[in-house]
């Protein structure tokens, strides 16, 4: 058993506070409870709210022993949510039981508590690593988003299949990275891909035919959205653009004039293609930096819309359309913008 109590600094979430539902303040192991922290520090303190959903809340905290010694070596995340699915999230850390501590936080244990209202709240107990990811994946160096997709590699050599890859599942501290929320996990991924070992971190820029073959979809297509191989086109909001005179990939979703976009059926990749060239010049001359540009998109693109509409005798059709989804590489009608 183990009992827990709150730092003097906790704030308790308005919301889906899982801890207010348990009964007599107590904690009990579950197979899963690990001797990575010794028996004699059996109390809990929680310090602080991560995250509060109604599927499952996440404090960090610490352990202490009966004469209010700390556990120094870890400080740990307590996910509290359904039992059920907890026991079978622990049951995934398992089974990648040799990439905790490189690939994804450490499996510090899993545990139960009554609920005040009957049956069982489950309390997954992992490593505190770092914090969210705090900006697109797009955006990272490559060398950090080689790291990343090699962790999820390993997860895929397992015959795992996160679900799930997003910002707020990937931790970060420094240089290094985990990832974490195994709750969309797939485990019966029969994998097509030729089997051969791949290092992202001597993956060359361009995506070649025979890497594409090597590396599973379920890999590969998150590195494709964070623009880690640089293939001489980019894929952005339904379109695909030679890079010749445009800006990076990254610049261009930040910039994206949806706007403008959304005004026109006919002839709207020629606009678009004139606006990415002109926000290319602008940015070569140094003019403006990026976040000028973000705050004036309206204002650019309305400029050139203008000597747009002025260069073209072909009749203007107001937009009815929706917003085009984003295209994958097996897809043959997407359009593509003429240089």
């Amino acid at each position: 058993m183990a009992a827990f109590s709150f730092d003097e600094q906790f704030e308790a979430p308005r919301f889906y506070n899982r801890i207010s539902e348990i009964e007599n303040d107590s904690l009990f192991y579950d197979k899963f409870a690990m001797p990575i922290v010794p028996k004699a520090f059996d109390t809990i303190v929680i310090t602080e709210c991560l995250h509060a959903t109604e599927n499952s809340s996440v404090y960090s905290g610490y352990f202490v022993d009966r004469q209010g010694k700390r556990y120094e070596e870890y400080d740990v995340a307590f996910k509290f949510g359904d039992d059920g699915q907890l026991c079978l999230e622990a049951e995934k850390y398992d089974k990648m039981s040799k990439l905790q501590g490189k690939a994804i936080p450490r499996l510090i244990g899993l545990a139960f508590a009554k609920r005040t209202r009957g049956g069982y709240l489950g309390c997954l107990m992992t490593e505190k690593f770092g914090s969210s990811l705090d900006c697109k994946l797009i955006s990272l160096a490559r060398s950090e988003k080689a790291i990343i997709l090699n962790h999820l590699q390993a997860i895929h050599d397992k015959r795992l299949i996160h679900a799930d890859f997003k910002e707020r599942n990937i931790l970060q501290r420094g240089a290094e990275f985990r990832i974490v929320d195994f709750d969309h996990m797939r485990e019966t991924h029969k994998c097509t891909a030729s089997g051969k070992a791949v290092d992202f971190t001597e993956q060359p820029e361009s995506l070649s035919v025979e890497d594409w073959d090597v590396i599973c979809a379920y890999v590969r297509v998150p590195g494709l959205d964070m623009d880690f191989w640089d293939d001489g086109m980019f894929f952005v909001k339904g379109y695909i653009w030679k890079k010749d005179g445009l800006p990076s990939g990254r610049i261009m979703k930040l910039l994206f004039p949806r706007a403008l976009h959304a005004k026109y059926d006919d002839g709207v990749s020629d606009l678009l293609l004139r606006y990415f060239k002109h926000v290319q010049i602008l940015l070569e001359t140094g003019r403006h930096d990026l976040e000028y540009l973000k705050a004036h998109i309206n204002e650019i693109a309305a400029q050139v819309e203008k000597e747009w509409r002025r260069s073209t005798s072909k009749p203007l059709a107001r937009s009815t359309r929706p917003a085009p989804a984003r295209p994958t590489r097996s897809h043959r009608g997407v359009q593509v913008a003429r240089s």
